[in-house]
């Protein structure tokens, strides 16, 4: 009773810590920004669809709050000052004395249910002072309902064992309860402390009783009849003492299977993870055995959940957990952490390359289609790493560092792993911002298109220009592609970017009469729009421009994973009368059988093998046979 009280109060404690540190990503953002926050209802979505379990996230500068995502259902709220009107008041005051995250609630909300709300206070950093100054608090409000769903209470219930979870009231000092089972609490019972900030909660739970309170009530007669027939059974039972004992030993296996598994997918649950994981530590220090936590957590679950159904999501779930436990080794633990988030534990991982063996098959294996009720889904996961000891001599610091590995992973474009190390949540919050500035950047039309041109070396006349975007950023200045191209790409704005490039350099064509063909870079993904032809002939009719004075250069990438459609394009691209040229020619795996197929007019060599011609003879060999094969092909 005591491991299974436990396993439910610290997974509570996980998921309510996990939703609050979407106040520090915003604070962090406040912070790096100076006090300024551009575009705050986007970032906010991102950040809540990322760390899930949060109703809203508010900003109150100088405690008014002037901003809060989802604004719907929350207008009212907009000019309240947190300080002075709040009921609450006192733990936004607590949190800005002791500079420090505090927690309001459970309380009824005024939309309805039960929910808490959490207080980060602000504080920048004042350069002409070098002082840091309150700026204000990032918020998040928080429902009882969404943070009890990662635990197993709802099933346990319905297997007769009772709950209640209390707090000792701040302001009155007594026991205020917050969320109970139907039935109440019997004696025996286990208690245990749930760690929230400025304070605790408090699980308790009683086991499943013989008989149900409402058997009592139907009348002493009924009562006596009862006892009577239970009495006769008892007897009977106390004369088979090996039959008891067997019953006794079945019913104490079945508690100890349900204090350590996962009732949906019969995987091992948090509680036996962490024993496992302490075990590992141990023996590390006796024989020196180093092991890897990997925290998986699904792509865009809960928006299959919540369009098709929690039946649905169940099935999923239990797919994906047979084939977690079938990418690893039967030595190794996979276990279900609670709602879509599942945690693996690799003994002896003696190297990178072993964990990468493992994830490269459980992601190829997560990424077949699940069949669900006549529905077909695909599922992919976001996984992060955490190397034991290395990266965490005790299980929670593990437990935290992988976690952390995996939102960098999530917040990298999805689909990815990401192994540990101490730079990643200031990478991952960078991240996020620089997205958002894109986003920004792209409203606000804060790029230029430059164009360099291409001469001729034979008569040192200019052949062409190649379009290449700059962003004139207010604060940093002018910055080239290696800043932003990355983040753009991992977020897909590199598709709203690149149809801009397009449509700019279509307009610049025209406004100039420019009599000359221009090259365009086009990314993997736009290459992959179905809009892509579409748009094209849109920016082209709209500036009155010739298809033959383009020229569209892609890489081997665009065509990596269907080679076939990625052909049908290439031709429909050509029949329009744009020409493509193969980027980065000689990185990747071109072949002359390759080169015969595609539809393009010409080559450009990776400049990796230009650079060194006058010094690598190995080099100039190289570019010379590239050259006499395109002459070939008459490329």
């Amino acid at each position: 009773m005591s491991e299974l009280i436990n396993a439910q109060a610290a997974a509570i404690e996980r998921r309510l810590e996990r939703s609050l540190s979407s106040t520090r990503i915003l604070a962090q953002e406040v912070r790096q920004n100076h006090g300024l926050f551009d575009g705050f209802e986007e970032y906010a979505g991102e950040v809540i669809a990322s760390i899930g379990g949060v109703s809203n996230l508010q900003l109150a500068p100088d405690g008014i709050i002037k901003h809060i995502h989802p604004i719907e259902g929350n207008e009212k709220a907009i000019g309240h000052n947190i300080l002075k009107d709040d009921q609450r008041k006192k733990e936004a005051l607590l949190a800005l004395e002791e500079r420090n995250m505090t927690l309001a609630g459970p309380f009824k909300l005024i939309q309805g249910g039960v929910g808490m709300v959490g207080r980060n206070p602000v504080f920048v950093l004042d350069h002409a002072s070098e002082v840091e100054t309150f700026w204000g608090f990032a918020s998040a409000l928080i429902f009882l309902d969404d943070l009890l769903k990662v635990s197993d209470l709802d099933a346990l219930e319905k297997k007769g064992y009772a709950f209640e979870l209390s707090r000792i009231h701040p302001d009155t000092g007594k026991k205020e309860t917050f969320a109970r089972s139907s039935d109440g609490i019997q004696e025996p019972s286990s208690s245990v402390p749930i760690q929230v900030p400025n304070g605790e909660w408090y699980l308790r739970m009683s086991a499943p009783t013989g008989v149900s309170s409402t058997w009592f009530g139907a009348g002493y007669l009924f009562s006596i009849l009862i006892a009577g027939a239970i009495t006769a059974l008892v007897r009977n039972t106390l004369r088979q003492p090996e039959v008891l004992k067997q019953q006794v030993n079945e019913k104490t296996q079945e508690l100890n299977f349900l204090a350590h598994h996962d009732h949906l997918t019969d995987l091992p649950n948090r509680l036996a993870l962490r024993g496992a994981i302490e075990r590992v530590i141990t023996e590390y220090s006796r024989y020196k055995f180093s092991a890897a936590l990997i925290m998986l957590d699904l792509d865009e679950f809960k928006e299959v959940n919540d369009l098709s159904g929690h039946d649905t999501g169940d099935q999923i779930l239990k797919v994906t957990a047979h084939r977690i436990k079938e990418s690893i080794r039967s030595t190794d633990m996979a276990a279900r952490l609670g709602g879509d988030e599942f945690g693996i534990l690799i003994q002896h991982a003696e190297s990178v390359s072993d964990v990468e063996h493992v994830i490269h098959l459980m992601m190829q294996k997560l990424k077949e289609s699940i069949s669900v009720h006549d529905q077909i889904f695909k599922m992919s996961a976001s996984i992060g790493i955490a190397f034991i000891p290395d990266d965490g001599g005790d299980f929670m610091t593990a437990y935290k560092h992988a976690d952390m590995a995996m939102y960098a992973a999530k917040k990298s474009g999805k689909n990815r792993f990401c192994f540990y190390n101490e730079e990643l949540q200031h990478q991952a919050i960078a991240r996020i911002s620089l997205q958002q500035e894109l986003d920004r950047a792209l409203e606000k039309n804060e790029f230029n298109l430059y164009l360099q041109p291409i001469v001729q070396l034979s008569d040192q006349s200019i052949f062409g220009y190649e379009a290449l975007v700059r962003w004139n950023h207010p604060q940093k200045g002018i910055l080239t592609p290696n800043h932003f191209i990355e983040a753009a790409e991992e977020s897909h704005k590199i598709i709203k970017l690149g149809y801009w490039v397009i449509d700019e350099t279509c307009r610049l064509i025209q406004e100039h009469n420019l009599d000359i063909k221009i090259a365009i870079n086009l990314s993997p993904k736009q290459f992959s729009d179905d809009d892509l032809i579409h748009r094209i002939r849109e920016s082209l009719d709209r500036h009155q421009v010739p298809p033959e004075q383009l020229e569209l250069e892609i890489t081997e990438s665009c065509f990596i994973d269907d080679f076939d459609v990625a052909i049908q394009t290439m031709k429909e691209l050509n029949a329009l009368g744009i020409s493509l040229s193969l980027d980065d020619f000689g990185t990747g795996f071109s072949s002359l059988s390759l080169l015969q197929r595609l539809p393009v007019q010409k080559l450009k060599i990776d400049r990796s093998f230009v650079n060194d011609i006058p010094h690598d003879r190995r080099d100039r060999s190289i570019v010379e046979s590239m050259i006499f094969m395109s002459h070939e092909l008459d490329l």
